[in-house]
């Protein structure tokens, strides 16, 4: 029995030593009480001072990478969010580089249909734009910024949703533009790899593994549906 429990003990080491190697450790933050109760319904003053947040998270996160960014945001009523399923087929219709490389692009996001039914269930959202400078985004500096850029999108969202959390909106969710570039081909680690035609790592849950970065990665709105420019 001592001998088996020791094999146990050992293969259990081993096995939360390779996770922790490939999960990104979580910041020292010391945590804070939640709101003292849900709020099933928002008010449109909660969501504009949530708005006003998403600013404040986009100037702090703008300024820990060091990128001349600016933010904006404001509060939206969900009636007013359009949905059109031609804006996910724009996703298919010239293919996107993006599509089928993670289960945040379709195929694999939620459908147009789906996303309805989400949004159905809220009053309001807030609706923000991220804005560091154009040529991230642009050929020749897109190889190599462009995935930093899209994860701090990816960081903000997670801020304001998690702020929301703690005022109260526990059902919170945020949502992003674009693939997701926290690991595989879009990551900053390896797309100017990708570009050159080498052999980069698949999304892990692809493969049928956990997501390394869970809690983090999101959808982009345009793969489920929704049409920004509107």
């Amino acid at each position: 029995m001592e001998a088996r429990e020791k094999r146990l003990t050992e293969a259990t080491r081993e096995m939360s030593d390779s996770l922790l190697g490939r999960r990104t450790p979580l910041p020292n933050k010391q945590d804070r009480p939640l709101a003292p109760e849900i709020k099933w319904v928002a008010e449109r003053a909660d969501v504009e001072s949530l708005a006003e947040f998403a600013c404040q998270a986009g100037a702090e996160v703008a300024e820990r990478h060091g990128v001349d960014a600016r933010t904006e945001a404001c509060a939206i009523a969900a009636e007013d969010i359009v949905l059109d399923e031609r804006a996910r087929w724009k996703c298919i219709i010239p293919l996107c580089f993006g599509y089928g490389s993670s289960p945040m692009c379709p195929p694999y996001a939620p459908t147009t249909e789906e996303m309805r039914v989400i949004v159905s269930k809220y009053q309001y959202g807030v609706f923000f734009r991220y804005m560091p400078p154009v040529e991230s985004h642009v050929h020749p500096q897109f190889v190599t910024e462009s995935s930093a850029r899209v994860n701090e999108l990816n960081e903000i969202v997670g801020m304001v949703e998690a702020e929301a959390g703690y005022r109260g909106f526990h059902l919170a969710m945020g949502f992003k533009g674009g693939p997701c570039c926290l690991c595989g081909r879009w990551s900053a680690k390896h797309s100017a790899d990708w570009f050159q035609g080498k052999n980069v790592p698949r999304c892990p849950v692809l493969e049928g593994n956990m997501c390394h970065y869970y809690l983090k990665a999101r959808p982009a709105l345009e793969a489920c549906g929704v049409d920004e420019g509107r």
